[in-house]
């Protein structure tokens, strides 16, 4: 059965936009009034943590196993959840019920009951001193963060989600109620520390015959395979221990440090299944479940898309949580667009379960504050690369957030406009919003073993503004040389006027066939099957580009063969396709400083190969602007580079399209766009303005850090 949220409201899409609002912040008085503002701004779905931390009036007792519960407000007004839920029915929203066991949200202990996260250190993750590691600490600084898979952790998570489902089951949409989605749990990260030597060394993991030995024995099924795999005789499981420490080359043991970040997904998603199948053992099953993915860089290692939507099952639903600075910046999109791009290729919706509306501070006289203007761009941005729906992050201020769409009693603020205005895009503006698709010229190849040879060495994934270049090395080849060079691949394309597409090529490698060009990071190290569905698709007529390293080893350390072997020039012809060697990497510059030469090497692939964008956009002249230098004084600043963005998005249902031109410069710029097809007018979707198109060329003019939309005729 599938649940309402999928046919409400004119599509699934429409309907999982939402907004956070979190009632044990808020005086039960404002509830109604939040909730309404909410419903004024044209969105229909309310999301809000469920904590364990503020329901849990004391800590576990006979009779009360995850604690006695207060969700009555017996204890504190606050805490009426039942109250809250029936006043969120009575006006006619939906509601993605999130309790966690995490929640974050800036909480004192992050969701968790302080008895829990200050318990026994045997059930806490421990890092590779075999020393329980350090919990959620933002608010305060306490507590450990459990280790997913203990028995005793476990079975307090059951108790909990026993408690909850009670109050969830009569209230599922597919029961006349209006839950459409469950959160499974929140940002599942061992709560950012998942690198290599920060987690999980827990004995429930490590011992003999534990989850890390079962892992070993479900991927390679033998010991002799996993003998062949580390190249060393291994004669049981039990005999493997996991690495603790990271190498300085990584040649002979690739796979079995790289097995122990793939641990890390399998326990994570295993965790994510134990939840699921709590709430389903209670009778929750006719519903949408659902987990949101933390920022990490390397995107998907060890967090990685298609096991997280795996372990939601078929209905359920893998979001991720963006929060980009104000103003955003070029680099800053280029993340936001690059994580979409892979989300659109992993996973069967792209969804953000928690975008930026508001910031970390009350006290604003102390922090930048987050502006319409900055809100209406990025949400653009993210609409214009795929991303379907947003939910977001906060609606209201409270404690140790503020800037809000409304105030703590709901008064409603400038950027209230920028929901209810996105809200009639997809509703009203933009036609069949529900099947529109970017189109993407050119592929940037996404490959696993490359990316986990980055994480290895990184101290901290999560770490999004820091991408990690240095130890161990395969080959002689720095880790991290090769995300870098996979990250700045998609800001060239876009620096020639066209957009890429990201394929990860051992999830699904079908999608390289609706590509003539791709491009592929050079990394000493792909998974094999990468190597093998490059291979197919050059033979059958594909221009692939290799930009670094070639391909020597897979990932378990046996030669590859990648295309007959390294090219003894600068190209080499594959049945019917060819392959073009850049030894040195194209996109090795900052974000704002990409090599111009690079930027023409790009662009003559494309012409070479006949790849003619869908909408190719360059500015008008030369961008330059006069501002405040560093050290004093003023002077003159010059981008040669566009800094602009033209996505076509097309409905193949009705024909539909829409092109969304982003302007990224700090000051207001001309931009030619030029399109592959007939096209004739395009109309602002603000305005109503039409621009008409001769020979398939038009200049739109675009404010600074401004994002406008066309229906294209």
């Amino acid at each position: 059965m599938v649940s309402e949220i999928m046919t409400m409201d004119g599509g699934r899409a429409v309907a999982l936009f939402g907004g956070e609002v979190q009632y044990y912040r808020l005086e039960p008085r404002h509830w109604r009034v939040v909730l309404e503002q909410l419903r004024d701004a044209g969105i229909s779905t309310v999301t809000s943590y469920v904590p364990w931390e503020v329901h849990a009036v004391t800590a576990p007792r006979a009779g009360h196993a995850a604690g006695e519960l207060d969700f009555e407000g017996r204890t504190d007004a606050r805490l009426n959840l039942l109250g809250f839920l029936d006043l969120v029915g009575r006006l006619g929203l939906r509601m993605n019920f999130r309790a966690g066991p995490f929640c974050c949200a800036e909480m004192a202990s992050g969701g968790y009951p302080e008895w829990l996260i200050c318990g026994d250190p045997g059930m806490m993750v421990w890092d590779w001193t075999n020393r329980p590691t350090q919990g959620y600490w933002i608010a305060r600084r306490r507590g450990m963060q459990p280790s997913y898979l203990h028995p005793e952790y476990l079975r307090l998570c059951e108790a909990w989600i026993e408690a909850v489902a009670a109050i969830v089951k009569p209230r599922l949409g597919s029961a006349g109620g209006f839950i459409d989605l469950v959160n499974l749990d929140n940002e599942v990260s061992y709560i950012v520390k998942d690198g290599l030597l920060d987690s999980d060394y827990n004995p429930v993991n490590v011992q003999a015959g534990g989850f890390y030995h079962q892992f070993l024995k479900e991927k390679y099924g033998t010991a002799g395979a996993l003998s062949d795999a580390y190249q060393r005789k291994v004669g049981s499981f039990a005999e493997v221990a996991p690495p603790r420490a990271v190498p300085e080359k990584a040649d002979s043991s690739f796979a079995w440090h790289a097995d122990w970040m793939h641990f890390k997904t399998w326990c994570m998603a295993k965790y994510i299944r134990t939840l699921r199948g709590f709430y389903e053992a209670r009778g929750v099953r006719d519903v949408t479940f659902m987990t949101n993915l933390n920022p990490h860089r390397p995107e998907g290692v060890p967090t990685r898309m298609p096991d997280f939507q795996e372990a939601v099952g078929a209905n359920g639903l893998v979001g991720y949580d963006f929060y980009r600075g104000c103003f955003m910046s070029y680099s800053g999109y280029h993340s936001m667009a690059r994580v979409l791009k892979l989300m659109r290729a992993s996973l069967p919706f792209t969804y953000s379960a928690e975008f930026m509306s508001g910031t970390w501070n009350l006290n604003l006289a102390k922090a930048s504050r987050v502006s319409d203007d900055h809100m209406r761009f990025m949400g653009r941005c993210a609409l214009a690369q795929g991303c379907k729906a947003l939910s977001w992050f906060m609606f209201h201020d409270r404690d140790t957030w503020g800037d809000s769409p409304v105030s703590s009693h709901g008064h409603r603020r400038p950027s209230f406009e920028v929901l209810k205005e996105t809200m009639g895009l997809v509703r009203e503006k933009l036609p069949a919003w529900e099947g529109l698709e970017p189109v993407e010229d050119v592929a940037v190849i996404y490959d696993l073993a490359t990316h986990v040879h980055t994480s290895i060495g990184d101290p901290s994934p999560c770490a999004d503004n820091e991408l990690h270049i240095g130890r161990p090395t395969v080959a002689d080849v720095q880790a991290g040389l090769a995300s870098r060079e996979y990250e700045g691949l998609f800001r060239l394309v876009e620096q020639v006027g066209a957009q890429a597409g990201a394929v990860d090529t051992v999830h699904d490698a079908r999608l390289l066939d609706g590509y003539r060009v791709a491009f592929l990071p050079g990394s000493p190290v792909v998974a094999r099957a990468t190597a093998e569905a490059l291979t197919t698709w050059v033979e059958k007529g594909g221009h692939l580009v290799v930009s670094g390293a070639w391909p020597v080893v897979d990932e378990r350390g046996s030669a590859l063969n990648f295309l007959g072997g390294v090219p003894k020039g600068n190209s080499v012809t594959v049945g019917r396709g060819t392959c073009a060697w850049h030894a040195t990497p194209l996109a090795a510059a900052d974000a704002e400083q990409d090599d111009l030469s690079a930027i023409a090497a790009v662009r003559e692939h494309l012409r070479a190969k006949g790849v003619v964008p869908a909408v190719q956009i360059e500015a008008v002249g030369e961008v330059s602007w006069g501002d405040w230098a560093e050290g004093g004084g003023s002077r003159t600043y010059v981008q040669p580079r566009t800094h602009g963005s033209a996505i076509l998005q097309r409905d193949k249902k009705s024909g539909a399209s829409v092109v969304f031109v982003l302007n990224h410069y700090p000051v207001a710029a001309e931009f030619r766009l030029r399109f592959a097809g007939d096209v004739r007018q395009l109309r602002d979707v603000d305005t109503g303005r039409v621009i008409d198109v001769r020979e398939r060329t038009c200049v739109v003019d675009v404010d600074r850090k401004s994002a406008a939309i066309f229906v294209v005729s």
